[in-house]
């Protein structure tokens, strides 16, 4: 029996290969604990078997639930690096840290290949030959990226299929803001220079912009073409603008990535500072709890951050050295399909973008904590205003949206420490319930959430449930009837009107209490209510909205 394909204790270790490769340890029901690498298998398994061997916290824990492990063999170092964090993204191990994916990250495309390029926002690259700037970790930001751009070059804007079809310029054309592609009013040999304006402006290439426009605008004034001088002249107005607010700018050249570590126990942070073109443009933060090495939480980050299809740039600067550098460079190359330099800066202005990673790291470090703590604060008092057994971590909120009976859904969202956790919304088509029985449909929703093996992620420590005492006791006779009658829950009103005036503010109704609890418009723990109840809303609205329109259509 081979190792490499049949799992074994790990007391047997001296039977594991001197190879490099992936080793995998198991419970006892075959669930994956944990995954990693080695360069030499034989060797990295007997740190565990050796009494004291590996000094990490977590380390006995893991080794009382480990049951077996097993190992596949690689051919090289950096195989093994890949291998690893497939195996993290698939098990997701417990013991492993595994970042999500992050949706938010988009990325501003300009494809030259096409007859009349345009600007387009889209989260992943490719190796297409088009030219891709960013990532920008906020959308609201690279929006307005997008529309400072064509406000400034009147690129075609609209869709591709809006494209195809017009045949008639847009409101845009007529405002000035597009040459009109899209109708045929301009050529393409006409249209490349602005789209090579519009490349040197998200470049960073203002000076170089500025001095032609400007020369441009006084052939125009000498010309006596005014209009053409003054939309130069706005235009050079704007990008000196931009120019003013972009003053932070680096010695060094290129797309260059910086990270920045910071830990306090086992919570740690880190921080990439973008610089595109010598100016740093955005930064991003992820925090996460872990007790091992710092290096091994800094590859794992490496591997899953630069995913396939994510922008990668010329160089990363790390914040201390790496075992395995040469290997992860070697990864990423190849997911990049050119050289991506990782380098540990030991002088000069590289050295200081990694402090200056570092206090960003530190500081969105020390933030995280006063929210938390501000958290824990509010939660102590939710428990005391709310008779709970115990301050709320995980909140649930529930919430019915029809028309007239019609298409029924619910929905539910939950916040996790004060914060939405969108990886545990759920949608729920509404069956069985005829009419607008908003009373039934609550009833259903709840009881299918806590009734039935599908993974909706932890217990939650509060219910909320968007109506008044009717869709309360909906919910706790679906919680009694799923066996979870000990879950707190309350329900949320919305203010009651009668005769033009508000009568009473937002109604908290609590299980075996007549009158509802009034709290301060300016009230904290109304406020975060507020927010779980606005969001089920939301929530459930916009997915009513797709199945109406979906049976509008059918018909």
């Amino acid at each position: 029996m081979s190792p490499a394909e049949e799992a074994v204790p790990l007391s047997d270790w001296r039977i594991f290969p001197r190879s490099p490769g992936v080793y995998i340890m198991s419970d006892g029901r075959g669930k994956v604990l944990y995954v990693g690498k080695a360069k030499d298998l034989r060797a990295r398994l007997h740190n565990y078997a050796a009494p004291g061997g590996d000094g990490r916290p977590t380390i006995p824990l893991l080794l009382a639930l480990a049951k077996d492990v097993r190992c596949i063999v690689t051919a090289t170092e950096k195989e093994a690096l890949l291998l690893e964090n497939t195996l993290i993204k698939r098990h997701r191990p417990r013991f492993n840290i595994f970042f999500r994916d992050d949706k938010e990250y988009l990325l501003l495309r300009i494809d030259p290949g096409e007859e009349f390029p345009r600007p387009e926002l889209v989260r992943r690259a490719a190796r297409d030959g088009a030219s891709y700037f960013g990532p920008y970790s906020s959308a609201k930001g690279i929006r307005e990226t997008l529309r400072e751009l064509l406000r400034l070059f009147p690129l075609c804007s609209c869709s591709r299929k809006k494209f195809a079809t017009r045949r008639r310029p847009c409101l845009n054309h007529q405002m000035g803001r597009c040459l009109g592609a899209c109708a045929g009013k301009v050529t393409r040999e006409a249209y490349l220079p602005v789209v090579e304006d519009a490349v040197r402006f998200l470049r960073g290439e203002y000076r170089g912009l500025l001095s032609a426009w400007k020369a441009e605008m006084g052939e125009h004034a000498r010309s006596m073409r005014y209009e053409d001088a003054a939309r130069l002249r706005d235009r050079i107005a704007v990008v000196e603008r931009t120019l003013t607010r972009q003053r932070v700018v680096r010695a060094v050249q290129g797309d260059v990535d910086a990270l920045g570590w910071s830990r306090e126990d086992a919570d740690a942070t880190i921080s990439v500072l973008y610089l595109r073109s010598g100016r740093l443009t955005d930064a991003h933060h992820r925090h996460f709890r872990w007790e091992g090495a710092g290096d091994e939480a800094v590859s794992s980050f490496l591997l899953q951050h630069y995913a396939e299809g994510a922008y990668f740039p010329r160089e990363i600067l790390l914040p201390f050295p790496l075992p395995d550098r040469s290997a992860l460079s070697a990864a990423l190359s190849e997911r990049a399909g050119r050289q991506v330099v990782l380098r540990v800066p030991e002088k000069g202005e590289r050295l200081r973008l990694i402090e200056l990673a570092r206090r960003n790291a530190e500081e969105s470090a020390r933030m995280r904590r006063e929210k938390e703590g501000a958290y824990r604060v509010l939660a102590e008092r939710m428990a005391s205003l709310f008779s709970l057994p115990a301050p709320p971590v995980r909140i649930e909120g529930y919430d019915i949206s029809n028309t007239s009976g019609a298409e029924p859904v619910g929905s539910m969202v939950a916040f996790v420490g004060g914060r939405p956790a969108k990886k545990w919304y759920r949608k729920f088509a509404i069956r069985g319930v005829s009419g607008p029985d908003d009373f039934a449909m609550m009833e259903q929703v709840v009881r299918r959430r806590f009734g039935h093996e599908e993974d909706f992620g932890e217990m939650p420590d509060l219910v909320l449930v968007d109506g008044g005492k009717g869709q309360l006791s909906s919910a706790e006779e679906a919680l009694r009837s799923a066996g979870k009658g000990a879950i707190p829950v309350i329900s949320l009103a919305k203010e009651r009107v009668k005769g033009g005036e508000t009568v009473f503010r937002e109604r908290i109704f609590l299980p075996g209490r007549k009158n509802p609890v009034h709290l301060a418009a300016n009230d904290p723990a109304l406020h975060l209510l507020m927010r779980v109840r606005d969001e089920a809303h939301r929530f459930a609205v916009t997915f009513h909205r797709k199945r109406r329109t979906r049976a509008a259509l059918s018909r």
